[in-house]
C-alpha cells in the first residue's frame, strides 16, 4: 500500500522520505525510472483546471464529454491530456481506469463544485487551493476520490501501467509489432510477474485466460 515507509530517495538519494514525492526532487518515489513526478501548482491551476474550463466552454460540454470518452482509458481529461498530466491509484501507484475517471470528474468534481457549494457556497475554492497545502499535491476530490495527479512528459512508463493495459496495448506496449501471439503474450506475462509488475494472482488469472484461447 502506498504511500512507503521512511526511504531515502533511489533518484536524488535524500533521506528520510514518507510522501510519495521525493521533497527534495519532486520525483514520485515508486517510479523507478524517475521520469514521472508530482505535478506543480501552477501547471495544475492554470494548465489544468483553467485549461479544462475553457475547453468545457469552447466544445459546447458536450464536445468535452465526447472528448473525454477518447482520453478517459489513459487516465487523463482533455486538459491533462495536453499538459501530460496522469491520474494515478494513490493505493496501487497505477493509472486509474476509465470508469474511475468518469467518477472522479463527473460524479466527484461536480458533485463539489456543484451540490456542495450551493450549501456551503466556496467548496470549489476549498478544493482547489487545498494543492497548496498537501504534501502529495492533492485536492479535495483526489482524497475523496484516493487519486494523485502526476506529470510525465514522457508518458507513463511500462512499470506504472495497469497490466491489463500492458498486456493489451499492442503497438504502444511493444513499439512496431502487430497482435501478439497467445504464445509471446505467455512470455510477456511470466516477464511481469517475474519483474513485480503483476501478482501471482493476476498472473494465473491471465494465463489462464490466454490458454483458454487455445
Amino acid at each position: 500500500m502506498l504511500p512507503s515507509p521512511v526511504l531515502d530517495c533511489p533518484h536524488c538519494g535524500s533521506p528520510g522520505q514518507t510522501g510519495l514525492f521525493c521533497s527534495a526532487c519532486d520525483i514520485y518515489m515508486p517510479d523507478p525510472t524517475g521520469t514521472v513526478k508530482k505535478v506543480t501548482y501552477n501547471r495544475r491551476f492554470w494548465g489544468s483546471y483553467l485549461l479544462e474550463g475553457v475547453l468545457y466552454l469552447v466544445t459546447l460540454i458536450i464536445g468535452w464529454y465526447i472528448w473525454l470518452a477518447f482520453t478517459a482509458k489513459d487516465a487523463q481529461t482533455p486538459a491533462k491530456k495536453l499538459v501530460d498530466v496522469y491520474v494515478l491509484d494513490i493505493e496501487t501507484g497505477q493509472p486509474v481506469s476509465a470508469g474511475r475517471i468518469w467518477q472522479r470528474e463527473v460524479l466527484v468534481k461536480q458533485l463539489l463544485s456543484g451540490v456542495v457549494s450551493a450549501a456551503i457556497g466556496v467548496a470549489w475554492l476549498i478544493d482547489y487551493l487545498w494543492v497548496l497545502f498537501d504534501r502529495n499535491c492533492q485536492a479535495l476530490h483526489d482524497k475523496v476520490s484516493r487519486t494523485v495527479v502526476v506529470y510525465a512528459p514522457q508518458g507513463l512508463p511500462s512499470s506504472l501501467r495497469r497490466p491489463d493495459e500492458v498486456l493489451t496495448g499492442g503497438a504502444r506496449a511493444l513499439p512496431g509489432r502487430g497482435v501478439k501471439s497467445v504464445a509471446e503474450e505467455l512470455r510477456e506475462l511470466a516477464r511481469l510477474r517475474d519483474e513485480g509488475i503483476i501478482t501471482d494472482e493476476e498472473y494465473e488469472r491471465k494465463r489462464q485466460e490466454l490458454v483458454d484461447r487455445l
